[in-house]
């Protein structure tokens, strides 16, 4: 593991970097960290440069005061890639880390030469019925159970699918439930995040991937929204997988990558 400084207060970024050939920089999910990624990692390190992180807030990444947002956490994987001399990456971003790659391919186009976007959305807010939505599920019903019994329920929920998916979800929420400043921030930034009427400008190749069965509906429709607003996109539905996909079903997953990664236009 290695860090580099992304503020004036010495937080660092945690990061690894594995392999090389063509680069694909990974984004992991709301309160977890790169360790999601393991699968991928050994997958692709014998034919790809493959770079992963924890996002600022997560993993062993620092905690910073901050009032964070998905654009901030998208300067800060920008000044990773600066850091390591990479011009262009393909960007994998599953559930709130593609937000932030989505942020990327918008903000920086110049540096993303494919988009492949697991599990995610446009946002959250987008309609008053999903922000009504969003915050019942975040806000209130962690209040009305406890936080510790939802992170709970939610870890068996999306772990359904994955022997011992759950126990690691748990794992990684559990970092948050002793900050509540912090957990609070990134939920802020996700809540806040809204790209629905900027899709059309994502002009390079995107991957959609979504899982077989719903574990969040409005994934499913959004899908097939920024399926029909971003022009240079294909969509792939990963049969036995729910939202944690790329653990569902990693062997799909990581081909689904493969296909796409040898279609891109050179660099």
């Amino acid at each position: 593991m290695q860090t580099i400084q992304i503020d004036n207060n010495n937080s660092k970024l945690a990061y690894t970097n594995h392999g090389s050939g063509d680069p694909i920089l990974f984004i992991h999910g709301i309160y977890a960290s790169q360790r999601q990624w393991t699968q991928q990692i050994n997958h692709f390190v014998p034919n790809y440069r493959v770079i992963t992180c924890d996002l600022r807030g997560h993993g062993q990444s620092s905690v910073t005061k901050d009032r964070y947002s998905v654009k901030m956490f998208a300067t800060d994987l920008i000044a990773l890639l600066d850091h390591l001399q990479l011009e262009r990456v393909t960007c994998c971003g599953h559930s709130f880390g593609g937000l932030v790659a989505q942020e990327l391919a918008l903000t920086h186009p110049d540096r993303i030469r494919g988009l492949i976007l697991a599990e995610t959305l446009y946002g959250v807010t987008s309609t008053p019925w999903e922000a009504i939505t969003s915050y019942s599920l975040n806000m209130w019903l962690p209040q009305i159970f406890g936080i510790k019994n939802y992170a709970g329920m939610m870890a068996q929920f999306f772990g359904l699918y994955t022997p011992g998916g759950a126990a690691y979800i748990m794992d990684e929420v559990a970092r948050h439930l002793d900050d509540v400043d912090n957990q609070q921030n990134i939920l802020n930034a996700s809540l806040s995040f809204d790209s629905r009427w900027r899709l059309h400008n994502i002009s390079c190749p995107t991957l959609l991937m979504i899982g077989q069965y719903p574990h969040i509906l409005p994934v499913y429709w959004h899908n097939w929204e920024m399926y029909w607003r971003i022009r240079r996109s294909r969509l792939k539905v990963v049969s036995g997988a729910g939202h944690m996909l790329f653990w569902d079903n990693p062997s799909a997953f990581n081909q689904a990558i493969t296909e796409f990664m040898a279609d891109l236009p050179a660099n």
